[in-house]
């Protein structure tokens, strides 16, 4: 065997961060020297991730293309293997790994499976071995005898320090926080295999993978064996081995069904799994080895917006806000763990979330300079940490008129450790004596801390009830006074948008004085002649903390509305009065922000950062794997190097909190 050590100084390449990356060219995550960029080689970036941040192996254990000596008919070749785990402290290989192209089948002569599986043949220190083209990824496993070479699939490959027993999810420890784009390449082929091997609308495929979500969670979060998890090789192959795997599931599901914080949730309590044994069997085998609970809240939240976008969004002027939107947004309200915070058109809940954790990190900083042990609580640390996160949650309240949204909203929190029962299914833009009981008791008029919306908006959509409309003041006509202001009349408009109505609802949910909201509006509404009413409303009302205008870009390719987000405080009493007694406002100050550059172009490609010669730029860092848990001492830290995307969301958000604290 050659001697294919990793290339860890590389004396053409500088260390020093943000470096230009010449063209046609990206870092290998390994070895740190150029590699020429191509479909085929970013899926070997992402599996070399996989390897160190997933499976534990060092980069002194990983060998990139590494050559190999195979047999072709009675002729010995050397080949490149395109990774090779090698066995600690030799030159010999442990794992096989063959990366293909995304648009490779498994079936093919060249490349595929078949190639992989004579690979472990003739290298006779393999153990097992893996084929990938970043959508599919199929594992083996070799047995030896005295007179035969046996391959077989496998449910996995071990990671560093374990063996073949732990294959199989039979253990808690087995699970491992998901990162980079591998939970979201899973959902990918748990949906695609759905759509081949069952059938069905996508909604339908949808709401049914949500049921084996939920199962997932339920299993993680109430212990003792694994579950949902495949036992042994005949759970996975064979089909009374795949009824146990439903069966199981179904119990998880069950239990799910009868949690008091998700009555109501399902259609009845006879509802069930509709998924075949087969297809269960291969979406827990997808799903079971990953750690939902302590996974990073962004690589959780990407993988299931990729899911639930394309099934749920746009049908009634609902599009998802961006998350690098969403976490602006959150960071400028900057909460704290006992405000109560309300989106009143939460859709799947993407602020709620974000919100969530916002909070929880803070809870996290606070805890941790309280450990004897910064890197390692004890039980009694952990637990008081994780009850004033959960107490947290139980401030946080969505509402969303769109039951299929609530569900997918109320998943969304709980991937993401809370699902505590705040999420309800009413139409906000009622009257709230209208609203059920439940939701009149945790959610007031006047009541909430912080309000985070964007409120669904589309010139075709019109809320026309009169029961409705008679509620809100920017629903009545309003005519302009000799002295250049506006008064309210008393005949109420036949129709409004409802982004406009959502507006006072979010400044009227809010406590009057201290209560700020983050809106996403579209631009039309600061700028366009018939909407001056409206901001002589938001005027006397609010003070505008932040207006940030978004680039065309933001929502694209899904829609082309422009869009600014304002950051509001809500007036009381005694400043509206204080106000109209003088003749004029009091006098503050307004951030404001063009932004140019929001990480995408309008295809919704990534962008990254270029120097002034328009090549893209790189940054080499220390990284630690982000993980929800607060142990992470099992987490290897590995140097990083890659291309910066080119958004200025994050800046903004600093730059607004810096000039709040001066």
């Amino acid at each position: 065997m050659s001697n294919n050590k990793p290339n860890t100084e590389d004396p053409g390449f500088d260390y020093s961060t943000q470096q230009e990356i010449p063209d046609g060219k990206i870092v290998d995550y390994i070895t740190g020297s150029w590699v020429k960029e191509s479909e085929v080689e970013q899926v070997r970036q992402n599996f070399e991730r996989t390897l160190v941040e997933e499976y534990n192996y060092t980069v002194s254990e990983i060998r990139v293309d590494f050559k190999i000596k195979v047999w072709e008919g009675d002729k010995q070749k050397v080949k490149k293997a395109p990774l090779v785990v090698v066995k600690e402290s030799t030159e010999d290989p442990y794992i096989l790994i063959l990366v293909a192209n995304p648009k490779s089948n498994p079936t093919d002569k060249s490349g595929g499976t078949t190639e992989l599986e004579q690979w472990m043949v003739d290298v006779t220190s393999s153990e097992f071995g893996c084929w990938t083209n970043g959508i599919e990824t199929l594992f083996f496993q070799k047995k030896k005898s005295k007179f035969e070479t046996d391959v077989f699939p496998s449910n996995d490959f071990p990671r560093k320090g374990e063996d073949v027993s732990s294959i199989y999810t039979t253990d808690r420890r087995r699970l491992r926080v998901a990162t980079g784009n591998n939970l979201l390449y899973a959902f990918k082929r748990c949906h695609d295999y759905i759509h081949a091997n069952q059938g069905g609308s996508k909604e339908q495929i949808f709401w049914e993978f949500l049921k084996l979500l939920f199962a997932k969670i339920e299993d993680e979060t109430y212990g003792g064996r694994p579950r949902f998890a495949i036992r042994s090789p005949e759970e996975r192959n064979d089909p009374d081995g795949r009824k146990e795997v439903k069966d199981r599931v179904e119990k998880l599901f069950k239990e799910v069904k009868n949690r008091p914080e998700f009555k109501g949730l399902f259609d009845s309590q006879a509802e069930g799994i509709l998924f075949n044994d087969e297809t269960v069997s291969y979406i827990v085998a997808q799903l079971e080895k990953y750690d939902f609970i302590h996974s990073s809240v962004d690589v959780k939240g990407v993988a299931y917006e990729t899911i639930v976008g394309p099934t749920l969004e746009g049908t009634k002027g609902e599009f998802f806000t961006p998350r690098n939107v969403v976490k602006m947004t959150v960071k400028m309200l900057d909460p704290n763990p006992c405000d109560r915070i309300c989106d009143p058109a939460c859709g799947t809940g993407g602020f709620l979330v974000i919100a969530f954790n916002y909070i929880s990190e803070k809870l996290r900083h606070k805890h941790k300079n309280t450990w004897v042990n910064p890197n390692q609580p004890t039980e009694v640390e952990e637990k008081a940490l994780f009850d004033d996160i959960h107490e947290a949650g139980k401030h946080i309240f969505g509402i969303d008129f769109n039951s299929n949204l609530v569900k997918a909203a109320q998943m969304n929190m709980i991937m993401n450790n809370d699902g505590r029962g705040g999420i309800f299914s009413v139409n906000s833009l009622k009257e709230p004596t209208q609203w059920p009981k439940e939701v009149q008791e945790k959610i007031q008029l006047g009541s909430m801390d912080f309000v985070m919306a964007n409120p669904p908006f589309g010139a075709k959509i019109k809320i026309d009830s009169s029961e409705i409309l008679e509620q809100y003041d920017l629903a009545h006509g309003w005519s302009k006074t000799q002295d250049g202001h506006w008064q309210m009349e008393a005949n109420l408009r036949n129709a409004m948008e409802p982004e406009v109505l959502f507006v006072e609802r979010c400044i009227k949910l809010l406590k009057p004085g201290t209560g700020k909201c983050g809106i996403v509006l579209p631009d039309s509404i600061l700028s366009n002649p018939g909407y001056a009413s409206l901001r002589y409303w938001i005027l006397q009302n609010c003070q505008v903390l932040a207006s940030i205008d978004l680039p065309v870009e933001t929502f694209l390719p899904r829609t082309g509305t422009q869009t600014s987000v304002l950051i509001l405080r809500r007036k009381n009493d005694q400043e509206k009065l204080m106000e109209s007694m003088s003749g004029q406002m009091a006098p503050y100050e307004i951030f404001m922000a063009n932004v140019k550059k929001v990480g995408k172009d309008r295809r919704g490609n990534i962008i990254y950062k270029k120097d002034e010669k328009g090549r893209e730029i790189v940054d080499r860092s220390l990284y630690k794997p982000f993980s929800e848990s607060t142990i992470l001492d099992f987490l290897p830290t590995v140097e990083t190097t890659g291309r910066i995307v080119d958004d200025e969301l994050p800046k903004v958000a600093e730059m607004f909190l810096k000039q709040k604290h001066n």
